[in-house]
């Protein structure tokens, strides 16, 4: 191919990179004005001082861009999706960069199963640029894929052609392709990021910025890999957990998201708050569709279930509610379970009817969903309980409290079967039932607990 074209690729694929940087970047922007003002004086302090202080009317250019009138800050959907297809155009960009490189090289990648494929890779491809062009291919999420060169696992900032010379000069096929399935989860906190954690490793793999103040509450759909946050700067934000960035951002006025559910498919997100309102967004519009206002203090937990409409909440004033997500006014109220304490944390399996809630004095109410009756009374915790899991198919349940305790209980005769000790007060918790494993964090620390 001519060196000119190449270079028109090459131009093509820098335009695209920016597009989608100049768009992650506004989308990632804080909204809030102190830390919007902050944000704009840091951005202009990395992109300026490097290369020296420059002239005096250039420093007046970006000086006066603080002040200039914004855009509204509202990120649509149409924002995402604009993103996502950036995205796309620049990797087939790249692709076809790497197909007019000279100094390229052709590499078969193979699979145990015998599926392989063959490509060039250009000379600066990266680990994870070559697994995106393998997921493109395979159909394979790019989470799940492990590139191997030589028996050594390919590192996603590695450039293939830098770290690899020698076994890329072999015989085909030069790379081996390994589908695995990696535990991830994901976290929040009062520093302003949220971290996604990969369990096999105990590492940090990615670290989501964009919050201009504490985050309080996220939730995660794993399914379509997107999550959202609620944080004390009033906004919530969708974050696309395959590349680390948000993708909307969403002004929530003074309703702070304490407690937030998230059903991706429906585009719906729950949330409740200080004001002791329940509301309910649609992520695709960006706006709140319904309020449900018949608590009378701060609104600690809220789950959703879209598929019948339904949704539980509960509240520093001592209740459970039970909520038609079709009905206006008083009519949406459907049932209230009294607790009696301030109620902190509550899980509902939705197919068994069943409803666990756990109080700021340590005890756990278990209700029937359809009659409104208390079941039982797990009592044990010494102090709040924070957090709490339900599997009535196995007829368990799993706690956590401030006492620095999980406890698990036999909800058939009520009792506890086991305390495991954590050490420190367990704020928040997470179970895979299938395997048996919580993972609890805290204000020092986040574990693993069997």
């Amino acid at each position: 191919m001519e060196p000119s074209q190449s270079n028109q690729h090459l131009g093509e694929l820098e335009k695209l990179e920016k597009s989608y940087s100049d768009l992650a970047q506004k989308l990632h922007k804080p909204t809030n004005v102190k830390y919007a003002l902050m944000w704009e004086f840091g951005s202009i302090l990395q992109n300026c001082l490097p290369q020296g202080l420059g002239s005096e009317a250039s420093w007046l250019d970006a000086l006066r861009t603080l002040f200039r009138k914004k855009e509204s800050k509202r990120c649509s959907a149409t924002a995402r999706k604009e993103l996502g297809h950036l995205r796309r155009q620049a990797n087939k960009q790249r692709w076809i960069c790497w197909e007019s490189d000279a100094a390229g090289v052709e590499v078969e990648v193979a699979m145990l199963s015998g599926r392989s494929w063959r490509f060039i890779i250009g000379d600066t491809a990266k680990g994870s640029e070559v697994k995106e062009r393998l997921a493109e291919l395979s159909g394979i999420h790019f989470t799940e894929l492990s590139l191997l060169c030589d028996g050594v696992q390919v590192q996603d900032s590695e450039v293939l052609l830098v770290s690899y010379t020698v076994p890329l000069q072999k015989p085909w096929p030069q790379l081996q392709l390994l589908r695995i399935f990696r535990p991830f989860a994901l976290s929040c906190s009062t520093d302003c990021t949220l971290k996604m954690w990969d369990l096999e490793k105990g590492t940090c793999a990615t670290t989501l910025r964009g919050h201009g103040d504490g985050v309080m509450s996220v939730a995660v759909d794993w399914k379509s890999r997107y999550a959202v946050s609620g944080s004390h700067d009033c906004t919530l934000r969708i974050w696309d957990l395959d590349h680390g960035i948000c993708v909307q951002a969403i002004p929530v006025a003074e309703h702070a998201a304490f407690c937030i559910e998230f059903d991706h498919g429906a585009h719906r997100i729950l949330t409740g708050s200080w004001d002791k309102n329940v509301k309910l967004w649609d992520s695709e519009l960006a706006v709140c569709v319904a309020t449900f206002t018949s608590h009378t203090k701060t609104v600690k937990t809220v789950r959703l279930h879209w598929p019948s409409r339904r949704a539980i909440s509960g509240s520093s004033d001592g209740t459970l509610k039970l909520w038609n997500l079709d009905a206006v006014d008083d009519e949406a109220c459907v049932m209230t379970f009294e607790h009696g304490e301030e109620v902190w944390s509550a899980d509902v399996d939705w197919g068994s009817s069943r409803v666990l809630s756990g109080a700021m004095d340590g005890s756990i109410g278990y209700w029937n969903l359809q009659t409104g009756l208390r079941l039982a009374t797990l009592a044990g915790h010494r102090d709040a309980v924070s957090c709490v899991a339900l599997r009535c198919s196995e007829g368990k349940a799993l706690s956590g409290a401030w006492d620095r305790t999980i406890r698990l209980w036999d909800l058939q005769d009520a009792v506890c079967q086991a305390v495991l000790q954590n050490g420190y007060a367990v704020t928040t918790m997470s179970v895979d039932w299938v395997h048996h494993v919580a993972l609890v964090g805290s204000q020092e620390v986040s574990s693993g607990v069997l």
